[in-house]
């Protein structure tokens, strides 16, 4: 019931608008996710947030909303209280959030109230196939990367899970990977499950975690690499990619100079974004 009012107050939150109209129903019928709203004095929905566990002990917080005729009254606090109460109940022992780079009023509020930035990452998105405005290679024709994907077996979760967990893409991500918009520790076992889900993938000297997505896209969770394969290991997702019938694919990266630059020559749009951490 508190639908109706929550959409009018978020439809134009950012300028391609906002999501959480679309996801309302979802999180209600979800096992793992809370939604907390604060009411006005009239009982009409003016603030709310929502926390979804992505592990026994990781929460992760999204759609902080205040309406604006009710900023700066610390309604966004009362409503973070009541998620990091639900969450600690449920055995999170940490909590995590993500705010886009140039958000200065986000970031002002997330810093103020305690979480620390713990690593930034950057989600690179680039239309292919079809979609494509204008192809990669030569003379307008795509090239195909000299790496091949080819499916990954639980054998290798280990080895990826190490080469990365030592290696300068997992410092800089802090051990975290991507599941949609949210971030959570990777583990062995998401490698080994992933393998089994043909989701698993080795790339030269590297790994992916790749799949298609709702809506003709193709997302990559993860990866691990070297910062002379990084080029043609872009090259090889988009042609997954492409094969997989996707009009778009996106690739969470941390933010490391390299990385970024790799997606950027294959013409990804690039998007910085920060997460930040607060133990419960």
């Amino acid at each position: 019931s508190d639908r109706a009012a929550i959409a009018e107050f978020t439809t134009d939150t950012f300028d391609w608008g906002d999501y959480i109209a679309d996801v309302f129903d979802e999180w209600l019928e979800r096992q793992d996710t809370f939604v907390a709203v604060a009411e006005s004095d009239a009982d009409r929905p003016i603030a709310l947030g929502a926390v979804r566990m992505l592990s026994p002990t990781e929460a992760w917080y999204s759609a902080a909303r205040v309406h604006p005729d009710f900023r700066g009254r610390g309604f966004a606090a009362q409503v973070s209280g009541a998620l990091r109460t639900w969450a600690r109940e449920q055995g999170a022992v940490v909590g995590r959030l993500l705010v886009e780079d140039g958000n200065e009023v986000a970031i002002r509020h997330v810093e103020k109230t305690g979480p620390r930035r713990a690593a930034s990452v950057v989600r690179c998105t680039k239309p292919v196939g079809d979609a494509s405005p204008s192809p990669d290679g030569n003379g307008g024709r795509r090239l195909p990367s000299k790496l091949r994907a080819r499916p990954a077996g639980s054998s290798e979760a280990q080895p990826a899970y190490a080469s990365w967990s030592v290696g300068e893409l997992g410092r800089a991500s802090r051990g975290l990977f991507g599941i949609g918009w949210a971030f959570r520790r990777l583990t062995p076992t998401d490698l080994e499950v992933a393998a089994r889900g043909g989701a698993f993938w080795e790339i030269g000297a590297g790994w992916a975690l790749a799949s298609p997505a709702p809506e003709a896209r193709f997302e990559v969770a993860w990866l691990e690499t070297r910062e002379e394969d990084a080029n043609d290991l872009f090259r090889s997702l988009i042609d997954l990619a492409i094969g997989s019938g996707a009009e778009t694919i996106s690739i969470w990266v941390p933010a490391i100079d390299w990385m970024v630059q790799a997606a950027r020559r294959r013409g990804f749009e690039t998007s910085l974004m920060h997460i930040y951490a607060r133990e419960i």
